[in-house]
């Protein structure tokens, strides 16, 4: 087959594809929306770009999973400011979980342990930027009970209300960010 033959055959192929209607998509989820609604990913990229004294932030990145209850969670992840503290890494985020009668909204942090057998500095500070799992080995899950700082059900006449409610948890937990000294 000539070369010119086998274009205008790809070619009429790819026309036909393009015509094709495409079929609707329904997205229902649930948990994503209550996120968007509360503006998680907002007040966790504001404080990722935040300049923080003691420590350096990265992210926020979402994460899912379904067990032990299905959950959505938008994150930022924070190490010490300096080369040599990459050990633990502190995560703070925003989950919406389900719940057996509707959704419940979670603020938490969490601590992730370094799980790799050696540390190369050049690659661990160009991927921790993006994300995390390589080197801390977790899936971005809701944090324990008693490692919450903010619980509620979720529900949407009091959308503004949670709303004032999160930024003001994540401003304590700047402020005292900006309070530690470090010994260093």
């Amino acid at each position: 087959m000539a070369r010119s033959s086998r274009r205008n055959r790809d070619f009429r192929n790819l026309k036909t594809h393009i015509q094709q209607p495409a079929l609707p998509v329904k997205l229902d989820d649930d948990l994503g929306r209550v996120l968007d609604d509360l503006n998680a990913w907002g007040f966790l990229e504001e404080q990722q770009s935040a300049s923080h004294r003691a420590i350096s932030c990265f992210g926020p990145g979402v994460f899912r999973g379904y067990l032990p209850v299905a959950w959505v969670g938008v994150v930022i992840w924070h190490k010490p400011r300096g080369y040599y503290f990459y050990d633990t890494l502190g995560m703070i985020g925003i989950w919406s979980l389900r719940a057996e009668d509707g959704i419940d909204v979670v603020v938490g942090r969490r601590e992730l342990t370094y799980n790799m057998p050696f540390f190369n500095a050049e690659s661990y500070y160009r991927r921790i930027q993006q994300e995390f799992r390589t080197y801390y080995k977790d899936g971005g899950g809701p944090p324990p009970v008693d490692q919450c700082s903010y619980v509620i059900r979720y529900d949407p006449a009091r959308r503004l209300d949670i709303r004032r409610e999160i930024e003001a948890e994540l401003q304590r937990w700047a402020d005292e960010q900006d309070a530690v000294k470090r010994s260093w």
